[in-house]
């Protein structure tokens, strides 16, 4: 997939979970999240660095290889929010307050890369 198409597909996926209730549906707010980061990513990747990653597995790595530390960082908050409190069973709006402001700083890259192109 290229990069617009990474970045149309993370804006179409953001968009739908701004639907849903954060209390009643914050599963699925944060597995939209965290897939709408990885497409963010992608995008930000191709710019940055000419390339991506098609996967989750090893992400935050690969970006800490390639000096995106801050990057890798905030996907390992959303990571973490997701296996820590799906699997965990605790609910709370907290939980989608954290993934969104994560969010909010890949997002950031988002436009400064918008900036650079």
């Amino acid at each position: 997939m290229n990069r617009n198409k990474h970045l149309e597909k993370a804006r179409r996926m953001e968009k739908s979970g701004e639907k849903l209730d954060p209390e009643e549906d914050w599963e699925l707010i944060v597995e939209d999240i965290y897939g709408t980061a990885l497409h963010y990513i992608a995008f930000i990747c191709d710019i940055k660095i000419g390339n991506h990653m098609e996967t989750h597995k090893g992400l935050p790595k690969f970006l800490d290889d390639n000096g995106l530390n801050s990057l890798s960082q905030w996907f390992r908050e959303i990571d973490v929010l997701r296996m820590g409190r799906w699997y965990g069973g605790q609910s709370d709006g907290e939980t989608v307050r954290l993934a969104r402001k994560a969010l909010v700083n890949i997002k950031s890259m988002v436009e400064e890369c918008n900036n650079e192109e």
